[in-house]
């Protein structure tokens, strides 16, 4: 006797099953994305206050460097500098340095206006020159000496 058993229902469940595979891992990838997306843009930025600094320059010294395109040679992008200058500007969490350096600090000074006109010393990371502007720009910048 020869069974009569029909193999296409047996086919549809396992056919059903596969796609319902492919649905689980698509929606844990998917998932796992958004994840992965969330930590990346909440991780907190790198400190660069406990950095070194590795090279120390005058405010007219250092914008020379970028005027004439000799940076290429003696500093890098992103490395922390120290800068000396007069304040030409300041605001709460900036300063401008004369006569071109523009310094945004890590955190907010306590009483600005004492800094008007003052000779300091600034650590900060170097981002790059701006030339629309014709200033370098500096990042968590933080004062050394007032």
């Amino acid at each position: 006797m020869v069974s009569s058993w029909n193999h296409t229902g047996f086919e549809n469940l396992m056919g059903m099953l596969h796609v319902k595979k492919w649905r689980l891992f698509a929606v844990v990838a998917i998932v796992f994305c958004i994840a992965f997306g969330l930590f990346q843009y909440a991780r907190p930025s790198k400190d660069h206050g406990d950095q070194p600094i590795q090279v120390t320059l005058t405010a007219a010294d250092l914008l020379a460097t970028f005027a004439t395109s000799d940076s290429t040679h003696t500093l890098v992008i992103g490395q922390v500098i120290a800068v000396q200058g007069t304040v030409q500007s300041v605001g709460a969490m900036s300063l401008v340095l004369h006569p071109g350096i523009s310094c945004a600090l890590a955190g907010p000074l306590t009483n600005p206006s004492l800094y008007k006109g003052a000779e300091v010393l600034v650590k900060g990371r170097l981002v790059g020159y701006d030339a629309l502007f014709g200033e370098v720009q500096l990042d968590f910048a933080s004062l050394i000496e007032s």
